[in-house]
């Protein structure tokens, strides 16, 4: 008999071969292999191995399902095949597979058949669940008196267990590129505001310089910022070409101003300069004693 239920927790008693896990690994031949799925069935033996929480293994693919390339219906799916399981499916020794029926997990998400085998290959070919196909190619299972899998034939999500501090330590990275990110963006925007309001202030006070130049270079620079996410070294190398370029309109708008004052300051006419120097060299010493003010007298 086959076991067509629409849930994993029960099935039909299934001769055993010997019993246990062990037959799990045996290949059908009823499915095109593919790199992809050779390396998910590596994560599928690797995660009975392990002893991951099925809490723990979800949150960690699910804070990096769109980095490995997951979309929202594969994440769909990987959560109804969740549901299946139960939380001995997760211990050393086990492996939770699912053996629910196309028409069932259908009903579940909304898919089409084709939408359901497509977004099931996904999740095998970036090995976050293995196919274990059974020799007539239907799904089926079996659980003891203990609710413990003893044979099954279906999705296998053993890969999440082996998977789950891979995906916790590519979280950890990603939270701290993202962050990384946010810091240089941050940057550029101080720099691109100091740059802009000397060139305007520059523009109009009709300082001398190469203004028009100057801001040419801002303009290059503006067009060069990112319109999505970008990788913390494109920001950095941005962000340089955004200082060096401060810096060069800072010293620049200095030198003009200099220049401004030291031209203000200088007398127009013969006369004027002769005054300016009478006023800095008096022609007498002036020795009066300071007169001190006060409105009472000791």
């Amino acid at each position: 008999k086959l076991n067509d239920a629409p849930h994993g927790a029960t099935g039909t008693v299934m001769p055993q071969n010997g019993g246990g896990m062990s037959n799990i690994n045996q290949p059908s031949g009823w499915r095109k292999a593919t790199a992809g799925l050779a390396v998910a069935e590596k994560y599928a033996q690797a995660g009975e191995t392990a002893a991951v929480p099925k809490t723990q293994a979800f949150v960690a693919v699910k804070r990096v399902g769109a980095h490995i390339g997951l979309k929202a219906g594969d994440m769909l799916l990987l959560d109804t095949l969740g549901a299946f399981t139960q939380a001995q499916d997760w211990e050393e020794g086990q492996r939770p597979i699912v053996w629910a029926s196309n028409s069932y997990l259908m009903e579940q998400t909304g898919f089409s058949l084709s939408a359901l085998k497509r977004h099931s290959r996904r999740l095998a070919e970036i090995g976050v669940i293995a196919f274990k196909d059974s020799p007539n190619g239907k799904r089926w299972g079996h659980r003891d008196a203990d609710g413990r899998i003893i044979e099954a034939y279906g999705f296998d999500l053993s890969p999440l267990s082996a998977r789950a501090e891979e995906f916790e330590r590519l979280h950890a990275e990603l939270k701290a590129e993202r962050e990384l990110c946010q810091r240089l963006k941050r940057q550029i925007t101080v720099a691109r505001r100091m740059i802009r309001a000397r060139i305007e202030a520059a523009q109009g006070g009709a300082l001398s310089g190469p203004w028009t130049q100057l801001s040419s270079l801002f303009e290059d620079l503006l067009d060069r910022l990112p319109r999505r996410n970008t990788a913390s070294k494109a920001l950095a190398r941005l962000l340089e070409w955004f200082r060096e370029l401060q810096e060069r309109v800072e010293t620049t708008y200095l030198k003009a101003v200099r220049a401004d004052e030291v031209v203000e300051n200088m007398p127009t006419t013969p006369e004027q300069r002769l005054q300016k120097t009478q006023e800095m060299n008096p022609r007498e010493v002036i020795s009066d004693p300071h007169i001190l003010i006060t409105n009472q007298l000791n």
